[in-house]
């Protein structure tokens, strides 16, 4: 027979995998995926890459989808990333490793780490946390790692010749600030407003 946690870890994966979970995910990538191709951004000075309302959406609706529904607003999030100055061209891979790192972490730490840890005040402060880690652990550096690795001539563009990326990742960690910043407090609003079971994550 299976026992309790077999049961109970079974019951996660199916919830992992809901239709709802899906749709939900879809909805959020969806609006962020709108937001890059409408083109809604401001160029972060000095490197050529830009900033957007979109992780608004990829944070919130990662965190509350989970690890799959992380993949899928990640996805999303990062498929229609544009080079500034050059709109033919495209740096979606860069986008996307860096969208899909933050958004696999967003998915699985806000249940693990903060909504089963923590109950309001202290909530905010653990998902400020987590969105501080989303930019400056997962995004930034997937985004110049996947600059560096698959786009050398727009890296170079943007950041100069012999930049290496410790340097590039400074840079950009600098231009992002106001946006990490502006993110966490609109977020941080709207889980505010919501009642507990609506910012119970969904898997």
């Amino acid at each position: 027979m299976a026992s309790e946690q077999d049961l109970q870890a079974s019951r996660q994966e199916d919830h992992m995998f809901s239709l709802r979970v899906i749709v939900v995910s879809f909805a959020f990538g969806g609006v962020a995926l709108i937001i890059v191709l409408a083109q809604l951004f401001v160029p972060i000075p000095g490197t050529g890459v830009v900033t957007d309302p979109r992780e608004i959406f990829t944070t919130l609706g990662a965190a509350l989808t989970g690890p799959i529904g992380g993949l899928i607003v990640g996805i999303l999030a990062g498929i229609g990333e544009a080079v500034i100055g050059i709109p033919e061209a495209r740096i979606p891979l860069a986008s996307l490793i860096a969208h899909v790192a933050g958004g696999l972490w967003m998915g699985w730490a806000y249940k693990k780490l903060v909504f089963n840890r923590l109950q309001m005040p202290m909530l905010i402060f653990g998902w400020a946390v987590l969105v501080v880690v989303y930019y400056f652990v997962f995004a930034i550096p997937g985004f110049v790692i996947g600059q560096f690795l698959f786009y050398p001539e727009p890296f170079i563009a943007f950041y100069g010749e012999g930049t290496s990326v410790i340097e590039a990742y400074l840079t950009l960690s600098q231009g992002v600030i106001p946006e990490a910043l502006i993110t966490i407090l609109i977020t941080s609003l709207v889980i505010v407003a919501l009642p507990r079971r609506y910012r119970r994550p969904l898997w």
